[in-house]
């Protein structure tokens, strides 16, 4: 591919995100799938522009183009939360996240153990893989839903937290189906390190770097520039230092919550307010680059769908993984919706919001090349993965739809009484 047409494909790719975009804040169109499905388009096979050599050279960046998602993505979430909804809901979050993951877990590995006749290691392992829902589609999704501030928090974190526990215990299963030595008490220290360490890291870096904005960045030109190196910087030692179980998406987060509420940061430790409020430019700009991120990203995952050899065996096996997803979610929702909802908007949101992405699109080719499972359950699980994750991305991005079609319905009917309190619609009053 020449330059001539990587800038070409890269205009067309940019234009399609923006008008993906506007078609979902306006009608709710399931933009995530219109650029997997371009992404798909340019791979061998259709158009192929994408060569297949080419396609399957860009799969192999796949963790450090994950990496960079997440990170700008996280961020992201955290500048739009605020401190107090998270510590309301932190707890109800912790909860839904544990159970959801849980039931994700044993209905995946179900599927794999008696309709598959895996081993209970291989069954678990495809649990633990797709355990977990993605922030890089769910944040964008639920960001722009009539939903309670409240259920947002909690979506957003239960989108973070999960990547520490499908990273941890999928990659503990591996090392046990390779070693042969189980140790539960170790991989549950490690979830519970690594997310302490993680918040502490993003909240000390927001904090310092709060400081360094106001005192010695205020008025100066690419002040957004040196953040984002900040936040790159914070994402790779938090990652270090938790041995890249991660911790990293978390840090990430906090990072942006603590610069996103300077002001409540302020009047804890009972400093000037001015001193620890965060440009509105950096908020402006990082939208911009977090726009062009997700664009390509996901433009990204559809060329490296092609890269994989799926049979009609893998959409079988898939399908009826997505199924045995959706049931343990609906169940979930069910125990948990009391607690955490608001409106019917809500029930619906914490239903549909479950797709699967980032951690399982890495994990998904790890046990294969590291030789813990056969050639044939590394490619089912390499396949059904891909499957999995667009067809839950469908469904949520529909799902997305099918609320905002609601809200504004359920709008409209709640404003006709008021017209009618304002004799608009008495006819009688104009005799």
């Amino acid at each position: 591919m020449d330059a001539q047409t990587i800038f070409l494909v890269g205009s067309m790719a940019i234009f399609l995100g923006f008008v993906s975009d506007y078609m979902f804040r306006r009608y709710k169109a399931p933009d995530v799938l219109i650029l997997i499905t371009f992404g798909i388009a340019l791979g061998p096979g259709i158009t192929g522009l994408v060569s297949t050599n080419l396609a399957e050279t860009i799969s192999g960046l796949t963790p450090y183009v994950a990496a960079l998602a997440l990170s700008i993505i996280m961020f992201q979430a955290g500048m739009g939360l605020k401190i107090r909804e998270v510590l309301t809901s932190f707890s109800r979050a912790l909860v839904l996240t544990v159970l959801a993951f849980v039931a994700s877990v044993a209905m995946v590995a179900a599927v794999g153990f008696i309709a598959l006749g895996w081993g209970i290691g291989d069954s678990l392992l495809l649990g633990a893989i797709l355990g977990g829902t993605s922030g890089a589609v769910v944040i964008p999704l639920v960001n722009n839903l009539r939903v309670s501030s409240r259920l947002k928090t909690v979506l957003t974190l239960e989108s973070a937290i999960t990547d520490v526990l499908v990273i941890v215990l999928a990659m503990s299963i591996i090392g046990v189906m390779g070693t042969g030595d189980a140790d539960l008490g170790k991989a549950a220290s490690t979830i519970l390190i690594a997310f302490l360490v993680s918040s502490c890291i993003g909240v000390i870096a927001g904090f310092v770097w709060l400081q360094v904005l106001s005192t010695y960045l205020s008025g100066q030109p690419f002040s957004y520039m040196v953040t984002l190196a900040m936040l790159l910087g914070v994402y790779a030692v938090t990652e270090m230092m938790v041995n890249g179980t991660g911790g990293g998406a978390i840090a990430a987060l906090t990072f942006g919550l603590t610069l996103a509420n300077g002001g409540e940061v302020a009047k804890v430790i009972r400093h000037d307010i001015r001193s620890y409020v965060c440009d509105e430019k950096i908020t402006m700009l990082h939208d911009e680059i977090s726009f062009f991120v997700r664009t390509f990203f996901f433009i990204y995952l559809g060329i490296v769908v092609t890269t994989i050899t799926i049979g009609l065996d893998h959409v079988l096996i898939g399908l009826a993984v997505c199924l045995a997803i959706l049931i343990g979610r609906y169940l979930v929702t069910e125990l948990m919706g009391r607690y955490i909802e608001q409106t019917g908007a809500d029930h619906n949101a914490l239903f549909f919001m479950m797709p699967r992405g980032l951690s399982a699109a890495v994990l998904a080719s790890i046990p294969l090349s590291m030789g813990v499972v056969t050639d044939e359950v590394g490619n089912t699980i390499l396949g059904t993965v891909t499957i999995v994750i667009l067809v839950t991305t469908a469904i949520a991005s529909i799902g997305a739809y099918v609320i905002d079609r609601g809200t504004r319905s359920n709008g409209k009917r709640r404003r006709a009484p008021v017209q009618e309190q304002a004799g608009l619609d008495r006819p009688t009053d104009k005799y």
